[in-house]
């Protein structure tokens, strides 16, 4: 009898557990409803490298690795917030993703492998490919070649998917490690049957509990399904490059780079350029198929909390763990953040400027030199940073300049001036275009032909594969395509100088641009000149103008003022050796007041308002900074009015007047304020007279 009763006792104790697994496994998903950060030092250089977060992976322990591509290396992140090096012996690992015996799966994408990593002691196996010799071929493990591969999932039965990104295909290992591929040709874009498909430079994987699988197809910016046997069907997406939520086949991505599916079977995204996150759920008796953004969006940043307000920046990988909380690899932040649903508290809140690179850090990690040849030789300078582009009037575009320009010859080779691997998928926009532009993780470089002469022939300096270019039936470039992974040494060619004949170099990661004069150096660059204000003008807040020095010849007596004051400086600056038409951007605007007499009052601590160090976060916030009429760009007259009262400091802009209010009636003197980075200055005084209405 003993014996039963504690035989009915463990009987009832496992019915209980399984009771219990499957709730667990059954239970409605919680919904996320705030993001943390849960690792990561941020926009940090480290041994003169940028961060790479790129892929996400929970084993069954609830422990998150990642991979980190420009360290080579593979993370854990420890029960206590610790992390754990795997190992440090892999080349511009991107996806990863376990395998049923524990052992994780890496696309080592800078080898051009299928790799396994061992977690308890770091070793790496060989799964396929050669490494270091990229191709496209199946068969066995060692005879098959990849073209740098960046996404991989793994099936309940061991097989391997895989993102072939460059020969833009889908190849499966099989459990003999025979590799075949799936679906895709040449890259374009087309649906159908297996080898009849083509797919644009697909990047994430995801396969589906029926055994087909989602293919998040960047170059596309659409989500694609395969089937086992190749099928290809679009879900979700125009093609359009864009950020547009709604019914899937309205609805845009913006190379949207990995895909995550919860046990509910609705389906995450990692939107990259859009730097969001993204749900699609198909139809149902319910609701209808829908594509929603969850967090996240234009413009990028860094901010934790309350989803509706937060921010990220280039969203690479995905994964879920058992409390179905999201879990990110925000590579453009470089943190692993996690969505949470309500009640699960994991991680910390962190702050904005960890996302921010300093300009001190770019300066000693990057070396005195110019983009051409004889890199020590001195260029003139024609446009600087925070200068409008466009033209301030309610038809027209306006927006920052967010570099340094050079001028140079037509077809003149433009080469780099920092070493660095180039990070993401599609560094590469523009193509064909006056903007064509490379994006590497710290410098960008705009306005050349990539990887080719001024005849549109590749420049042959590069490795096999490492650039390849697109054209149309009449021989004309219209996509160009550097590997992730692909290196650049300071002084290798980047390219040539297209009809724009300048190279428009930026300085600071995508997102957090930095002024080039401050945190480049470049050898020989004198600037003795002052700049000059051609004008001062005075509004109220009404914008009604109460006084305008261009409109005067001789000094006015004082401007009668009352109220709230908007203040216009129109100014322009030039650096020596310059022609002496070229007009530059200054670098810094504001005004003080001061007694009768000239003597500064202490109404405003910091007579400058307005410091081209940062842009702020959000780009549409040229209007606060720059006053109707003010334009410049490659045609037409150049007219910098700024707007003195408004304040842009360290990437934050917002509105601000000079208020009479708090002044006692009398006459007093504005002393407008213009500098350039060097350090020279130019004021220009007005006499005001507070009254009172």
């Amino acid at each position: 009898m003993k014996k039963k009763k504690w035989l009915l006792i463990a009987a009832a104790s496992l019915i209980a557990v399984l009771a219990l697994y499957l709730w667990l496994r059954e239970r409605p998903p919680e919904v996320p409803v705030r993001i943390a950060t849960l690792m990561g030092k941020g926009l940090k250089l480290g041994n003169g490298v940028l961060p790479d977060p790129f892929g996400v992976a929970v084993d069954e322990d609830d422990r998150i690795y990642f991979s980190d591509g420009t360290s080579n290396s593979i993370h854990r992140i420890n029960e206590d917030g610790s992390l754990k090096t795997i190992t440090s012996d892999l080349d511009m690992p991107s996806a990863i993703a376990f395998r049923p015996d524990g052992s994780l799966v890496v696309a080592n994408t800078g080898a051009h492998t299928i790799v396994r990593v061992n977690i308890l002691t770091g070793r790496i196996d060989l799964i396929a490919g050669a490494p270091g010799t990229s191709g496209d071929s199946n068969g066995a493990a060692t005879d098959a070649r990849f073209n740098a591969p960046i996404g991989v999932a793994v099936a309940e039965d061991g097989r391997i998917f895989v993102a072939d990104t460059y020969n833009d295909r889908i190849r499966e290992i099989g459990a003999d490690g025979r590799v075949r591929t799936v679906a895709g040709s040449v890259a374009g874009f087309r649906d159908g049957a297996a080898h009849d498909a083509q797919f644009d430079t697909p990047c994430g994987l995801a396969i589906e509990p029926n055994g087909l699988f989602l293919v998040a197809d960047t170059g596309n910016h659409r989500i694609r399904r395969v089937a086992p046997g190749g099928q290809t069907t679009t879900v979700a997406g125009t093609g359009e490059f864009s950020n547009r939520d709604g019914a899937p086949f309205d609805a845009a991505f913006a190379e949207p780079m990995a895909i995550a599916i919860r046990r509910d079977r609705r389906v995450f995204v990692a939107d990259a350029a859009s730097s969001s996150l993204r749900i699609f759920t198909e139809a149902s008796e319910a609701a209808p198929a829908s594509v929603v953004t969850l967090a996240g969006g234009y413009p990028a940043g860094l901010s934790d909390g309350e989803l509706s307000k937060a921010k990220l920046n280039r969203p690479a990988a995905l994964a879920f763990n058992s409390d179905d909380a999201l879990i990110v690899a925000d590579g453009g932040n470089g943190f692993i953040r996690a969505l949470t649903p309500q009640g699960l508290k994991i991680g910390f809140q962190a702050p904005a400027e960890a996302a921010i690179l300093t300009a001190r850090e770019i300066r000693e990690a990057v070396s005195p030199r110019w983009p051409f040849d004889p890199p020590l030789q001195r260029r003139d300078v024609a446009g600087t940073f925070g200068e409008i582009r466009g033209e301030i009037l309610p038809d027209h575009d306006a927006w920052f300049h967010n570099g340094f320009d050079i001028p140079g010859a037509y077809g003149e080779t433009a080469r780099a001036i920092f070493s660095e691997r180039v990070t993401q998928p599609l560094a590469v926009e523009g193509a064909g275009t006056g903007r064509e532009r490379l994006r590497l993780p710290l410098i960008g470089y705009i306005h050349l032909r990539i990887g080719r002469d001024q005849n549109d022939q590749p420049l042959g300096n590069y490795p096999n594969g490492a650039i390849t270019f697109r054209r149309d039936a009449g021989g004309q470039v219209t996509g160009v395509r550097v590997r992730r992974g692909a290196r650049f040494n300071a002084g290798d060619p980047i390219g040539t100088l297209n009809q724009m004949n300048h190279v428009h170099l930026i300085a600071g990661p995508a997102g957090s641009e930095i002024n080039a004069l401050v945190a480049l150096q470049f050898p020989g660059l004198v600037d003795s000149v002052p700049p000059t204000i051609e004008g001062v003008m005075i509004a109220n807040e009404r914008n009604e103008m109460l006084f305008d020095s261009t409109m005067r010849q001789k000094t006015p007596a004082p401007v009668a003022v009352s109220s709230k004051l908007r203040i216009f400086v129109r100014a322009y600056d030039q650096v020596d050796g310059n022609p002496r038409y070229r007009r530059l951007g200054v670098h810094g605007v504001g005004y003080q007041l001061a007694n009768a007499r000239g003597l500064p009052g202490a109404l405003k601590p910091d007579r400058y308002t307005i410091l081209f160090e940062r842009l702020p976060f959000d780009p549409r916030s040229v209007a606060m900074i720059y006053a109707e009429g003010s334009q410049s760009g490659y045609e037409g007259a150049t007219v910098f009015s700024y707007i003195a009262t408004n304040v842009l400091r360290n990437g934050e802009a917002r509105e601000e007047f000079l208020d009479t209010a708090s002044l006692a009636p009398g006459d007093y003197v504005l002393q407008v304020f213009v500098m350039d980075y060097f350090g020279n200055e130019t004021r220009r005084d007005v006499p005001i007279a507070v009254v009172r209405e």
